[in-house]
């Protein structure tokens, strides 16, 4: 599978061509100058548990990446361990099968393994890119 990083982590330019081509590709038909965010939602930051891949996009803002506290060199994305597999907005990762039948039915299918962080958040862990002596970081977003 691909994913590519959240357009925050990329820069304001990179950003703004991206909402350029969501605007121009996926209008709203029911508020026209609204659009979809295709890009976030389907081609970057896979949700759920994963090994590795780019990091799961805080949605308070990005920041820059995550420094290590022993050098200050950007930390390394290792895994992120997920409340969710995914929700309304990123639907496109579900596996095949995994949004029929009722609310409940799905709502299930998005936690199959029944771990749940915090507020149903999702712990992610870095590791320094400079020194495997540099202790580990997590946080939950």
């Amino acid at each position: 599978m691909t994913e590519y990083p959240h357009p925050g982590a990329l820069g304001e330019e990179f950003e703004a061509r991206v909402e350029d081509w969501e605007q121009a590709t996926f209008p709203d038909p029911d508020y026209p100058e609204e659009y979809e965010s295709r890009y976030s939602w389907d081609l970057s930051t896979a949700p759920g548990w994963k090994l590795g891949g780019h990091e799961p996009w805080n949605y308070q803002g990005y920041y820059g990446p995550v420094r290590c506290d022993t050098c200050g060199s950007a930390m390394r994305f290792v895994a992120a361990i997920a409340s969710n597999e995914w929700d309304g907005g990123t639907e496109s990762w579900a596996p095949v099968g995994s949004l029929e039948g009722g609310p409940s039915e799905r709502l299930r299918c998005q936690g199959p393994t029944d771990v749940v962080l915090g507020r149903r958040e999702t712990m992610r862990i870095f590791t320094c890119s400079l020194s495997a002596d540099d202790p580990v970081i997590s946080d939950l977003v």
